[in-house]
């Protein structure tokens, strides 16, 4: 057993852009051939995200495992480059960062949009893509945009968004709820409130609209195709209260991938990895050891 390790919060700068990565655990020695988790968040979220259920894994594993959990550029304490950064440069930038820790092999975990980046990081080598686990992602042209990025995608109203949301709290809590429900942490809070506060701090609102309006659908869709055609092991996580993207979405999905793993998570709603993170650890730490054995 190796000695346990407190997280440690590091930046990385990759192709000229500084991101944020939150590590857990360590590497080891190497010689299991064990691949690391990537835990990536979505849409308006960012890695406090897994603040519950990367700590969770680790205490799970004897601390066992080696998890990063970065800031999608534009979001959270990563750079916010003020010009267009699709999901597949998004990704492209990740694999710079696992290169930076060392990384390999990797079992990525994504949330809502951040599913859409694992997928396009599985279609761009999938030969590091150990596993997939999405969780509540957006995959289909169809989907996306939700109606709360609306406003966003649009030229002149988008800049209104970016000034406004900083400052009108009840702006900025109306059209979060339509990404992230009204759902409740374990501990029984609002995650909804927590980013409401976020955009409060300096450059955050203009960050979230460039990342809206970077997002893709088809080349994200096409991403998926191209993953399912030689898929890794993949385990499909769903919120059933989920209202942004409902439960028969996360069917759809699923019957995309005949041989995923299916899991509809009761008590849940979009916000998975915060209304239930005691339950998302103990399938990737679960996923994660079947990965790793076979």
């Amino acid at each position: 057993m190796r000695t346990q390790l407190a997280p440690s919060t590091v930046d990385h700068v990759v192709e000229g852009i500084r991101i944020r990565v939150t590590i857990l655990g360590g590497p080891g020695d190497g010689l299991d051939g064990s691949p690391a988790v990537l835990l990536l968040h979505g849409f308006p979220t960012s890695s406090q995200l897994w603040r519950e259920v990367a700590p969770e894994m680790c205490a799970g594993t004897d601390d066992d495992l080696h998890v990063l959990a970065p800031d999608l550029v534009q979001l959270g304490a990563s750079e916010r480059t003020g010009c267009r950064i699709d999901l597949a440069t998004q990704a492209r930038l990740l694999l710079g960062l696992l290169d930076a820790n060392g990384v390999d092999k990797v079992l990525v975990a994504g949330h809502g949009l951040g599913g859409a980046v694992a997928v396009h990081l599985a279609a761009l080598d999938g030969r590091r893509v150990a596993g997939l686990a999405l969780l509540d992602s957006p995959l289909h042209a169809d989907v996306w945009p939700v109606t709360g990025a609306l406003p966003m995608l649009i030229p002149g109203i988008r800049e209104i968004c970016a000034r406004a949301l900083p400052v009108v709290p009840w702006l900025a809590e109306r059209l979060l709820a339509t990404f992230v429900g009204q759902g409740s942490e374990a501990n029984g809070q609002r995650p909804l409130d927590r980013y409401v506060e976020e955009l409060r701090k300096p450059g955050a609102a203009r960050g979230l609209v460039h990342f809206a309006t970077a997002v893709d659908p088809v080349a994200i869709e096409a991403a998926w195709h191209i993953v399912r055609a030689s898929a890794p092991p993949t385990l499909i996580m769903w919120g059933a209260e989920d209202r942004v993207h409902n439960l028969a979405y996360g069917r759809r999905v699923a019957g995309e991938l005949p041989s995923a793993a299916w899991v509809p998570i009761a008590g849940a709603g979009h916000l998975l990895p915060e209304e239930r993170p005691e339950r998302v650890a103990e399938e990737l730490v679960a996923f994660h050891a079947e990965v790793a054995g076979g």
